[in-house]
């Protein structure tokens, strides 16, 4: 029996009693560079490189959380974009002679080191570090990448004063003018995932940048700005419906064990299907009990877009508002929140996204 899966799920399980009180969190900036503050813009986002339309431009609105890569217009001329950016770049402040960066990175609120990987052929993350936060809301993950050093190991307590090591450009497609700290503030999908997806092909465990899906971890440092605690669960009750998709009901996801503010039922009645709220970026901000059964996953609400689903939400819905359904790729992702080993089959998963 392979050990592996057995071992992260008891990290994961100790975590929260290894991290401080649970409560609302005050979350920090994870290095020196203040401008977010300040003015924002290109003195903190990193930039990309890029080409559209025959022009050549550097936009660090490239380096922002959401739908903000692979620009396009629509057939009515308006400029949206395909690809999704689950993170924020941090540029660096500090530079050797020979340019290399010198930033330290530091934690974003007190928590446990859950996973460190530290060789960059691993992961298009390249060097990067999982931190465990206990909240109001159950357990909540940072995830630092890109690194040029992990100085902190798994297991160990940090707090924002603490280094987990320095920013760099580890990875695919970076290079040393390019370096930056990639932030995520993520919620864990499904803590059974290496039992999904095992060793050899999943290389990070439950810690894999699949399993952990991304919130703008801008918007929540900015919120904190004054020393404000941050409410996941207002948050949450702000962000917007993109689509729906009504799963059964097959006992009980493990997000929702995990997070039980995000179901908006009554826990003591056991309802005939369930129904899981998106945002476009496959944020999953509810869930909420149907009396309507289903015996597969099935899109049952969808918001009009000017263009194509699949442009809009990381190609996971296709069609049009009228006529969308699940892509392959958005079955895989809405079957990882309902796999239950023995209830629910294992969904066909890929191993790795993109951070740059």
């Amino acid at each position: 029996m392979n050990k592996a899966p057995l071992l992260y799920l008891l990290l994961h399980l100790l975590l929260p009693g290894l991290s401080l009180a649970a409560g609302d969190m005050v979350f920090h900036l994870p290095t020196d560079n203040r401008a977010l503050y300040e003015e924002g813009g290109d003195a903190y986002f990193m930039y990309v490189d890029r080409t559209f339309e025959g022009k050549t431009s550097r936009p660090w609105q490239a380096g922002t959380w959401g739908m903000v890569r692979n620009p396009f217009r629509t057939s009515g001329g308006q400029l949206l974009f395909s690809r999704m950016h689950e993170g924020i770049d941090v540029k660096p402040i500090y530079r050797d002679e020979q340019g290399e960066p010198l930033d330290k990175v530091r934690p974003i609120a007190p928590g446990v080191v859950a996973y460190t990987s530290t060789d960059p052929r691993n992961s298009n993350y390249g060097r990067y570090i999982v931190v465990a936060h206990r909240v109001t809301e159950g357990t909540i993950y940072s995830l630092y990448a890109h690194l040029a050093e992990v100085s902190c190991r798994p297991g160990q307590r940090v707090t924002p004063q603490s280094t987990l090591g320095t920013l760099g450009y580890s990875g695919v497609g970076l290079d040393r003018t390019r370096a930056h700290c990639h932030l995520e503030i993520c919620l864990m999908i499904n803590a059974a995932y290496d039992l999904i997806v095992g060793p050899p092909t999943n290389k990070h465990g439950l810690f894999n940048g699949l399993n952990l899906v991304g919130i703008d971890a801008a918007e929540v440092l900015l919120a904190c700005k004054n020393g404000q605690p941050f409410s996941f669960s207002r948050y949450f009750s702000r962000l917007k419906e993109h689509y729906r998709v009504r799963v059964p009901a097959v006992g009980t996801m493990d997000i929702l064990r995990r997070h039980p503010f995000l179901y908006k039922g009554n826990w003591s009645k056991r309802p005939t299907a369930l129904e899981i709220a998106f945002t476009c970026e496959g944020i999953p901000i509810a869930v909420y009990p149907s009396d309507k059964p289903t015996s597969t996953p099935v899109v049952v609400k969808c918001q009009p877009m000017p263009t194509l689903q699949q442009n809009c939400t990381v190609n996971r819905v296709k069609g049009s508002s009228k006529t969308a359904a699940l892509t392959a790729s958005g079955l895989r992702y809405v079957n990882l929140f309902l796999w239950q080993e023995g209830v629910y089959p294992p969904a066909q998963l890929t191993t790795e996204k993109s951070s740059q």
